[in-house]
Formats: C-alpha cells, structure tokens, sequence
C-alpha cells in the first residue's frame, strides 16, 4: 500500500498546472509515490513517475513553444497529427513499458469501439499516453491492436477509483470547471472543441470525487483556454500557490492518518 497517491485529470495546456502542484507537494515533504493521470495528466504523470523532478518537467515543457504539438494536415480522421507529442516522448522518456517506470502509473483511455474507459498500467507506455492525449476530432485516434483509443477524458478525465485501494490517501488535481461558457460566447473552432469535450468531462468528474482525500482545484486556471500556449510559467505559477495554500490541511490529514514521517 502506498502512503500518498496523487490522480491528474486532463485539461490541455491548463496541465502545465499539476507540475507546479507537485512542486509544492515536494517543498512540504510529501512525495507521492503511486499516480493515475489523463491526457495532460498522463503526460505529466509519466514525467514524474519516469524520475523526473517538478522543475525538470517545467523546463520540458516550456523548451519550445509547445504550439508545435499541432502538426496541422488535411481532415481524415483528426486535424492534428502526435509527431511532436511522440519525438517529445522518445527524447524523454526513454522507457517503453510501464513496467520499467520507478513509479507505478495508471492512464485511462477511451476505446471508441467498446464505448468504455480503460486504465491501463502495463504494457506499451507511449502509444497510451499518446492515445489518451487524443482529443477527438483536432487530434486522430490512435489504433492499438484491433481497437481505436482517443483522449481518456472523454469517459474518466479524474481516474481516482483506478488507484483507490493502492494509496492511503489521495490528492487529486481538477482542471475541468463544473461550468462551461454559454455557447453564444465559443466563436472559434478550438473552443467548440473545448466546449464539447468539457461538456463530457464533467459527468465523468463528478463519480470519481468521493474517491478523493483532498481536492485541488484552482479556479484561477479557468481564465486560461486549454489551448494557451504563451502562458506556461503563469499557469504553473497558478497551481503551485495554490497547492502551497492547502499544504497545513493535507500534513494535518496525513497526519491523522499516521503517514506523516
């Protein structure tokens, strides 16, 4: 069993967001050790789980515009290509299964032919990462054996339960607001996306909170589209306060827990 877990729904750019809560997590002395993640959070996630630090993923991620994640070409299956997503991927990660991660990872993914969510945490690592970073219609499904995989948040953006008997306690990062704009204000393509898939996302949250020993979610994210790309540090800055806020009640309830060391 686990002492702290931490799950990282997805939320595009807003991910930037987790980095700067692990970091805050750090500086208290907590260090989760086992962690579940969706789309952004997936990718996060195995950057954490790979070893790297909170500082080390901020760097990666603000290397160079991440606007070349989108590798635009002619309407298929999807508008954008995952060329930047997987060189991203082979240059950092240099695992390829889950396996050989130092820490336990679980990503949840939607099978478009099943219709369910799954959690994978064995097996091909990239391809589950890339597929659950696939947000329908701007990004193309990704095909693993005889199945279509897109973005997880689709039907489980907050994976909690998957990891619920493995950890003592358990944050989890929220970056879906549980308002989305009025329709009359969405006046760009990427925002009919952004509404579509926030639309989805939000029944999938609500299930999985009460699996949740803290809930951090800040709201100032929110101000932020999920496709902002020039604003890395400010929204990592965003969830680094407030996770440094919450430090005092997630010690105190660790502590009543007795996993405090």
């Amino acid at each position: 069993m686990h002492k702290v877990g931490i799950a990282l729904s997805g939320g595009g750019t807003r991910g930037v967001v987790h980095i700067g809560v692990l970091k805050a997590l750090e500086e208290a002395g907590i260090y989760p050790t086992i962690i579940s993640g969706t789309s952004a959070g997936s990718i996060v996630g195995a950057m954490y789980a790979h070893g790297y630090s909170p500082a080390e993923i901020l760097a990666i991620a603000s290397e160079r515009s991440l606007i070349w994640m989108f590798s635009l070409r002619l309407p298929s299956k999807g508008f954008v290509r995952h060329t930047f997503l997987r060189k991203m991927l082979f240059r950092y990660l240099p695992e390829k299964h889950f396996e050989e991660l130092k820490k336990p990872l679980y990503i949840a993914v939607a099978n478009l032919n099943s219709g369910k969510a799954e959690v994978i945490h064995t097996g091909l690592l990239h391809d589950i990462i890339v597929a659950s970073s696939s947000i329908p219609v701007l990004y193309e499904p990704i095909r693993i054996g005889n199945h279509w995989y897109a973005d997880g948040g689709l039907l489980m953006n907050l994976p909690v339960s998957p990891i619920r008997d493995k950890a003592s306690y358990i944050s989890v990062v929220k970056l879906i607001p549980r308002k989305v704009l009025s329709f009359d204000e969405v006046n760009t393509i990427s925002g009919v996306a952004a509404r579509t898939f926030n639309l989805a996302a939000i029944n999938t949250i609500e299930p999985e909170l009460p699996f949740a020993d803290i809930i951090i979610e800040p709201e100032a994210i929110y101000q932020y589209s999920r496709f902002n790309f020039t604003k890395i540090r400010e929204m990592h800055d965003i969830g680094y306060e407030e996770a440094r806020s919450m430090i005092p009640g997630i010690r105190e309830s660790l502590a009543q827990k007795g996993l405090l060391d």
